[in-house]
């Protein structure tokens, strides 16, 4: 995980812009995490009480009426924080009677601790609706959030309705890249020159992506080193040159070959 992606999720959490918080960019990445963890304890936690109050007076009401009320009068901030204190039964009900765009402004501000056992449990085909609704607001970050907290069918429904260039930002905006390798072998072969084009034609976009890539296993690096070998001469040395700004060039076994990397 980059500085740069990690003062993002910072900001996103702050309500800031990221700009903000470029004086963090020499602070190891991990510290800036750590940073956010706390932040998010201290905000999430705040008011709880309250929101468990709300809670409890919405199971007097049946729950069409209360998704009605949500979206009408709490709006998305009050109701990612009810969110998080309703049995998973319930959240998953009441998710189901809002509409997409609003389901999609309540996903940004869910707490991640406890989003888990929610969108877990959505159909897939509500969390493709919602996936499309934030890659069209460009935002990865939320959606990389959640990359771990879905089933595997799900992902797989998401991996194959989303543009190569869509799944590459949120693969490096999830929150653990424990699951990039299992993201990764849902693309298949033919959609391989995709995903690595864009890669090559952003600069930031390689120096972030190429740390992701070297937590592939050797079955994973032989396949990108197969695309990478049909790439421009051009492209193959913007990616050598962001694994080598990187210090990934170890990392990445057949692809560095591929890339020309000795």
């Amino acid at each position: 995980m980059t500085a740069r992606i990690e003062i993002a999720k910072l900001a996103r959490l702050l309500g800031e812009d990221p700009a903000r918080f470029g004086y963090l960019a020499r602070v190891p990445p991990a510290d800036v995490r750590a940073v956010r963890e706390r932040a998010t304890e201290v905000l999430f936690d705040a008011n709880r009480a309250a929101y468990e109050r709300i809670a409890a007076a919405s199971r007097l009401v049946p729950n069409a009426i209360t998704a009605s009320v949500a979206q009408r009068a709490f709006g998305p901030v009050m109701c990612a924080r009810v969110a998080s204190v309703l049995e998973p039964e319930r959240a998953l009900d009441l998710a189901g009677r809002l509409g997409t765009t609003f389901l999609a402004d309540v996903a940004t501000h869910l707490d991640p601790r406890r989003a888990g056992p929610i969108v877990g449990t959505l159909p897939p085909a509500r969390v493709v609706e919602v996936a499309h609704e934030l890659v069209r607001r460009r935002d990865f970050l939320t959606m990389g959030r959640f990359v771990g907290d879905v089933p595997e069918h799900t992902l797989r429904a998401v991996v194959t309705a989303l543009d190569e260039d869509s799944l590459v930002r949120v693969a490096l905006h999830s929150d653990s890249h424990d699951h990039f390798p299992a993201l990764f072998a849902m693309i298949t072969t033919v959609r391989l020159p995709a995903f690595l084009h864009p890669i090559a034609a952003d600069d930031d976009l390689a120096t972030d992506v190429l740390p992701l890539l070297a937590t592939l296993d050797e079955a994973g690096l032989r396949r990108l080193a197969a695309t990478a070998e049909e790439l421009s001469t051009v492209d193959r040395k913007k990616l050598r040159a962001a694994a080598e700004r990187t210090a990934t060039t170890t990392g990445l076994g057949p692809l560095a070959a591929a890339l020309g990397i000795h």
